[in-house]
């Protein structure tokens, strides 16, 4: 081997070693980022608003259902519900009901960055919304889906983004490869 032939190799590895340190460190500064966003848990219960008899109109029964996903999606009541459960304000929670379109069921969504305090302002809501419908003369309102553990949902899906930044690495690390051999 020439020494013009060595020198080339040597700057050739040096290259290597450059792009693959340096993606290295992208790597573990990408990871580092994705593990410093914060989770957040989704729980899910729902409600249903049954007529007490059948003359009542499916129209007045729907209306009552917007009604209470208005009441259940207001902050005072999950302030409420919150202060019932004893949950404090160490978890950033919201949450929000909908009533599903041509039904009387609504689906509470309670967020939080704490997978248990999520579930049980989900779970406590329901309850509200069914001690507040006890008087109620035209529909009965019935918890009828509780928020579990096993049905909770997180955000950031984290192995999406690391695997998107392993992707991205690999795609740089074969471009920078094909460039130093093209100029080496």
């Amino acid at each position: 081997m020439t020494e013009r032939q060595d020198r080339r190799v040597k700057e050739r590895w040096r290259h290597v070693g450059l792009l693959v340190g340096g993606l290295g460190l992208l790597v573990v500064l990408g990871i580092q980022v994705i593990y410093l966003i914060p989770t957040t848990y989704t729980a899910t219960s729902a409600i249903a608003l049954r007529p007490l008899t059948a003359e009542q109109q499916a129209d007045s029964i729907e209306m009552q259902a917007h009604e209470f996903s208005v009441l259940l999606s207001a902050k005072e009541t999950t302030a409420l519900v919150r202060a019932d459960l004893g949950i404090g304000d160490d978890y950033d929670i919201s949450a929000d009901a909908t009533s599903d379109a041509g039904t009387a069921t609504i689906r509470i969504q309670a967020t939080a960055t704490n997978r248990d305090a999520a579930v049980a302002v989900a779970n406590g809501l329901a309850e509200h919304a069914e001690q507040v419908g006890q008087g109620n003369e035209m529909a009965e309102v019935v918890v009828v889906v509780q928020a579990g553990p096993a049905g909770v949902t997180s955000d950031p899906p984290r192995a999406l983004y690391i695997a998107a930044l392993l992707t991205l690495t690999a795609l740089l690390l074969a471009g920078g490869l094909y460039k130093i051999r093209e100029l080496t």
